[in-house]
């Protein structure tokens, strides 16, 4: 693999010389050296997507969002990799296909399989204004990749709601940002079987709740598994209310949410916590397919100390593949990405831009036709939360708390012994990857 990303880089396509953002006030006016290299550049070359891990990205996203980076640049094309979803990259490159740009992924897990370019001689040659974008996605994407991912929009966490279920049983719409109490509490009175239908009111992910209160799985300091404490143990007292709900847990079934068609195919969850990008596409297909259904957004709720936010921020980002051909050229389509043009037809189309531009959010959705007469507003009422540092181990041992959640629910395993049991599981798989300290 080291010998293919040699090889390529050998190959790597050229750009402009001068660092963007110089001036002489004597000199003459000249292009800047992204306009250099879109003079100068006539060979036509195509530039390659891979999705990594489990994101979200279409082809008829691409065609939208591309389609002005392609007129700025004609002799690019951008296409994406036909591979099933969750196929791993590593096989691609062994033979021979390096794609040029990596759309998701955690950067620590990408850094590890030493996937990653270093944008930073990139940003110098052709410039990046970060003072453009929101404060809380420049955080993240120094934090979480070093610099070395490019943000292309924030895909926010809502709760969706089946207004027919809503209907149904007298409950009035939620307009305001609840605590996770108060919506078991109106999911109480929605699980409940009608008509030979079992409806359930919500159901509920024990990462995704901690989340929303920032928790580590593995310790930054010891990193050993910090799973046992008060905070976690909220989280699974909030499942072990759930839970209780009569009508909830039915015999080994205890997940109700575990499919991404849930929503809209069996219609009997009446509150549905998923992500943006994940869920207003299918819907919007389904609606030219002449498939309806009655549903709104509500803000995402979280536990009284995190009021008014949701979870950890999810900045989709891009990266430039370590041993790529067009690397110059790659960068600096990214950074187009990054244009206002863009950006508006990012935020236009349902996902949330990267920009601090509040303009763009009232924007939000104006080209979906399913989004019409939705409840805009609510999605933005609960705010990101900052981005933990990541670990590379994590993707690895967060089946343990899942597994925590199954021993509680179908095992009446109690709370301090489920996450023990966790503990000890993530501890043990942690001393066998060798990264305990």
């Amino acid at each position: 693999m080291l010998t293919l990303f040699v090889v390529s880089a050998c190959a790597s396509g050229t750009g402009g010389k001068t660092a963007a953002g110089s001036t002489n006030e004597d000199a003459p006016v000249s292009a800047s050296p992204t306009e250099k290299a879109t003079e100068t550049t006539q060979e036509e070359i195509e530039l390659t997507i891979f999705k990594y891990g489990g994101v979200t990205l279409t082809n008829t996203e691409v065609e939208t969002y591309f389609k002005p980076v392609e007129k700025k640049f004609p002799h690019i094309k951008i296409k994406l990799l036909d591979i099933p979803e969750g196929d791993p990259i590593e096989p691609l490159i062994t033979a021979g296909t390096i794609p040029d740009l990596i759309f998701g992924g955690g950067y620590a897990e990408l850094k590890e399989k030493d996937l990653i370019a270093d944008l930073a001689p990139l940003k110098e040659k052709y410039g990046y204004d970060e003072s453009r974008l929101k404060p809380e996605v420049v955080s993240a994407i120094n934090q979480s990749s070093e610099g070395n991912q490019l943000p292309f929009s924030i895909n926010l966490p809502v709760l969706y709601v089946n207004k027919d279920i809503f209907d149904r049983f007298n409950e009035p719409y939620i307009n305001e940002v609840k605590t996770w109490d108060e919506i078991i509490g109106i999911a109480s009175r929605l699980t409940r079987s009608e008509g030979g239908v079992q409806y359930v009111g919500i159901d509920l992910s024990p990462t995704r709740l901690g989340s929303g209160l920032s928790l580590d799985i593995i310790d930054p300091v010891t990193g050993q598994a910090a799973v046992t404490d008060e905070q976690w143990t909220k989280v699974f007292k909030t499942l072990e209310k759930l839970y209780a709900i009569p009508g909830f847990v039915q015999g080994e079934d205890y997940r109700h949410d575990d499919k991404d068609d849930v929503f809209y195919a069996d219609q009997n969850l009446a509150l549905y916590t998923h992500n943006l990008a994940q869920l207003v596409g299918p819907l919007e297909e389904l609606r030219q397919q002449g498939v309806t259904l009655n549903w709104d957004f509500a803000p995402h709720p979280n536990f009284e100390e995190a009021l008014g936010t949701s979870v950890e921020i999810n900045v989709h980002r891009f990266a430039i593949t370590k041993g790529g051909q067009y690397q110059d050229e790659a960068y600096q389509v990214l950074n187009e990405l990054l244009s206002e043009e863009v950006q508006r037809l990012v935020s236009r189309n349902g996902r949330v831009s990267v920009l601090n531009n509040p303009e763009l959010e009232l924007e939000y959705g104006a080209d979906i036709e399913v989004l019409k007469g939705k409840t805009i507003e609510n999605i933005f009422k609960a705010d990101p939360r900052e981005l933990n540092a990541e670990n590379a181990n994590e993707r690895k041992i967060t089946k343990y708390i899942g597994e925590a959640a199954a021993d509680l629910a179908i095992r009446g395993v109690d709370v301090n012994t489920a996450l023990r049991t966790a503990a000890d599981k993530i501890n043990k798989d942690l001393e066998t990857l060798g990264k305990t300290k």
